[in-house]
């Protein structure tokens, strides 16, 4: 009988995962934009749609359009070190400006659907760093828990100082409280597993293994920067929704905006669209009229979508510099 090697083994998973992606059903491609689509008819169905058109014409773009090209700049360079952050302490060092090509051009996809921009960055890491297909997956999906974690943590904070009333953000709390305890419970539980036999084969597989051998301080460290990066987000609605006619106290966006951006991130509609629109009409109701919130809701959800595409369009033709870049930095 054969035994298989660890570099064997990530060859074979490597292989497994590239067909796998090559497999994507057609249903589940559309099935997002058919579930956004039903949503939006949903809301437009229960909304006055000529008092939503009014909202739009009478939104104050004045103010709007300087706000979104200040948040959508220092989002994208605070996304970047976060991710330049992350390859540093895995000891994948690689300079801003490179981060940020990297990053730029995996916005096109990021656009889309949240985990289709992961999968690009798994395949750039592969591409440009030389990173295993397998070992890069494990650094997205930590970055990407990461992200998850920081919001939930932001979503708690904000609920404990808002203390709603509603049943169910109360249960969403406790919900949030749960997913913490048992986040950190599961990475405790990776990090004391005996290294030997099994355990060890399950702790050395590459999709979960960055999870367990990174260090508390690093855990804490990521999220408290990939907080950083959501307080921007906050700022910009404490602006943004001024343009359209709404006044909503930081103390109620510091609590909404993390659940609203928790709410987006699930795989279910392409950027949040619809989902979005959705919280938000539920969350800002007692803010404005639904039709202000659902003009809001659209432009914000419209305008990152543009945002981001011109990015990814801009740093479309630097890739191949990375990776000159990067092989620059091996030779030396």
């Amino acid at each position: 009988m054969q035994v298989i090697n660890p570099p064997d083994l990530d060859a074979l998973q490597e292989q497994e995962t590239r067909t796998l992606s090559g497999r994507t059903p057609l249903w589940k491609r559309v099935f997002p934009f058919l579930t956004a689509g039903g949503i939006l008819a949903y809301l437009f169905w229960h909304i006055d749609t000529r008092q939503c058109l009014a909202a739009f014409t009478q939104a104050d773009i004045s103010l709007y359009i300087p706000w979104l090209i200040v948040f959508i700049g220092a989002s994208f360079i605070m996304d970047t070190q976060n991710l330049m952050e992350t390859l540093r302490h895995f000891r994948y060092p690689i300079s801003f400006r490179d981060t940020l090509s990297i990053r730029g051009v995996t916005y096109l996809l990021m656009t889309i659907d949240y985990s289709l921009g992961l999968g690009a960055l798994v395949y750039y890491l592969k591409r440009n760093l030389s990173i295993p297909i397998m070992r890069s997956t494990g650094l997205m999906l930590y970055f990407n828990g990461i992200t998850h974690f920081a919001l939930v943590i932001m979503a708690v904070i904000g609920l404990l100082i808002l203390t709603p009333s509603s049943p169910v953000l109360q249960h969403f709390l406790i919900f949030c409280i749960s997913f913490i305890l048992i986040d950190v419970g599961i990475v405790s539980i990776l990090k004391m597993l005996p290294n030997r036999g099994l355990m060890l084969k399950i702790k050395n597989f590459n999709a979960i293994k960055v999870f367990h051998e990174a260090p508390w301080a690093t855990y804490w460290a990521l999220t408290f920067w990939r907080g950083i990066y959501y307080v921007l987000f906050i700022a910009f609605f404490y602006v943004a929704v001024r343009a359209f006619h709404m006044t909503i106290p930081l103390t109620t966006l510091i609590a909404y905006v993390p659940i609203i951006l928790l709410i987006i991130s699930l795989p279910i509609a392409p950027c949040g669209f619809g989902t979005a629109q959705a919280a938000m009409i539920y969350l800002f109701k007692g803010y404005g009229t639904s039709e202000n919130i659902m003009a809001f809701g659209l432009t914000y959800s419209t305008s990152i979508i543009l945002s981001r595409s011109l990015i990814g369009l801009f740093f479309a033709n630097t890739i191949n510099e990375v990776k000159q870049n990067f092989a620059k930095q091996e030779k030396s």
